[in-house]
């Protein structure tokens, strides 16, 4: 889970349980109750990967760059 305004990292957390949920909601509508919170689903085992791509106006594409992240995905914010 996440506020809306976080790409990733900071305020980003995995919860497990309805638990650890709901105390998360708690604590978020505390800090700003305007913006919403995001549920994404946590992909195990996951590869986060960057990758750049330039196109033009007839469609051409080239991949410019892939990076692998290192660190476990999710954890970076690009």
């Amino acid at each position: 889970v996440r506020p809306s305004f976080v790409l990733g990292g900071r305020a980003m957390e995995i919860v497990s349980s309805d638990a650890d949920l709901k105390r998360y909601i708690r604590t978020a509508v505390e800090v700003d109750p305007e913006k919403p919170v995001l549920v994404d689903k946590y992909l195990n085992n996951a590869t986060e990967l960057d990758v750049d791509a330039l196109c033009d106006a007839e469609g051409n594409v080239v991949i410019a760059g892939i990076m692998e992240h290192i660190e476990q995905a999710g954890v970076h914010s690009g």
